[in-house]
């Protein structure tokens, strides 16, 4: 009986110590599991502040792309604007040789016409003048 007790004892000490080596094993692979677990949780946190940074550079690229494109269009209109300017003082400018040239014609015109005038008023007067002398020497021949 003491044997049978002994050996009992022994039996139920080795199913003790066997449960506290299993509940041993059971914690070392729980952290394990639990590090694995961090490991794949720090990882994601890390890709997910990767893909933050990512998206906030992409982002930053974006707007500096859209500042330089909307200088660009600024660009173009100041030096669209400068050449309407330039093309309006052209064409005022154009207009003004036109006119220049049109009232240069008239008074050439006009003084063409007084020349031609004065030269028939004077060959009228020089006609009259000569015809006058004929009148004198026939009166004077009679």
């Amino acid at each position: 009986m003491a044997k049978d007790v002994g050996a009992r004892l022994r039996e139920a000490l080795k199913m003790q110590l066997s449960i506290i080596h299993e509940r041993i094993e059971a914690k070392k692979i729980a952290k394990m599991a639990l590090a694995e677990v961090r490991n794949i949780l720090a990882k994601e946190e890390e890709e997910k502040l990767m893909d933050q940074k990512r998206e906030e550079t992409r982002a930053k690229a974006w707007e500096r792309v859209e500042a330089r494109l909307k200088e660009e269009d600024m660009s173009v209109e100041r030096e669209m604007e400068k050449a309407k300017e330039r093309a309006k003082k052209e064409r005022d400018d154009l207009t003004e040789r036109e006119e220049v040239r049109k009232q240069n014609k008239e008074e050439d015109e006009w003084g063409e016409n007084l020349e031609r005038e004065n030269k028939v008023s004077m060959s009228k007067v020089a006609s009259k003048g000569h015809s006058k002398s004929k009148k004198k020497s026939s009166k004077s021949s009679v």
